[in-house]
């Protein structure tokens, strides 16, 4: 059974807009950034860019998942048409983000920056570009593992700027942290921040 129009909507915009997408399989503990290059009825067709090192951990997944927008994708498997990789898509595997506020993807050319202050020495401020942001939270890309970033950090204050403007400011906290290959095959860090007030 095809997926609904709501649901194909999302995947149909993140394909025109241009935007980001997160592929994950279980067999690996990292969620790979992409592109949607093509969206049909029953699939979606993905761009590779999973390095060869990681092809047969991934490939050997038991689940994989595939996030576009607030929407997760679900399915046992995966193919590949020998260049791209296809998602197959059914009704039965759409999980809907229980976020209550609409979630926006930023591109690097948004200019969105966090400014944390580190909450164990209260003086270092640290800038993270944001990778997307609701009214209730946002997610951020750093290069290191840090103790900053661990779940459960409390982080007393963080600026979000947009355009070198403050856009928002309070307290948060670390609710997770995966590893992401982002677009350019650069390892890192993503860290997803719930705001406390």
């Amino acid at each position: 059974m095809p997926i609904d129009a709501k649901n194909q909507k999302v995947l149909s915009d993140a394909y025109h807009e241009r935007q980001s997408v997160f592929i994950s399989g279980d067999g690996l503990p990292i969620t790979f950034q992409t592109f949607i290059l093509n969206v049909h009825d029953d699939h979606v067709k993905l761009s590779n860019r999973i390095k060869p090192r990681y092809i047969s951990a991934f490939v050997a997944s038991h689940a994989f998942s595939l996030q576009a927008g607030m929407v997760r994708f679900q399915s046992d498997h995966i193919s590949s048409d020998g260049e791209h990789i296809i998602f197959p898509l059914k009704a039965d595997a759409v999980i809907e983000e229980t976020r209550q506020a609409e979630r926006f993807s930023l591109g690097a050319d948004e200019r969105v920056i966090a400014e944390i202050l580190n909450p164990f020495d209260g003086e270092t401020r640290l800038s993270k570009a944001v990778m997307d942001m609701s009214a209730t939270g946002l997610s951020i890309r750093t290069t290191f593992e840090s103790k900053l970033f661990q779940p459960e950090t409390y982080l007393p204050q963080i600026r979000v700027f947009i355009g070198g403007e403050i856009y928002k400011q309070g307290p948060g906290r670390v609710v997770y942290r995966r590893k992401l290959m982002d677009l350019g095959g650069l390892m890192r860090n993503q860290v997803g921040v719930k705001f406390e007030n």
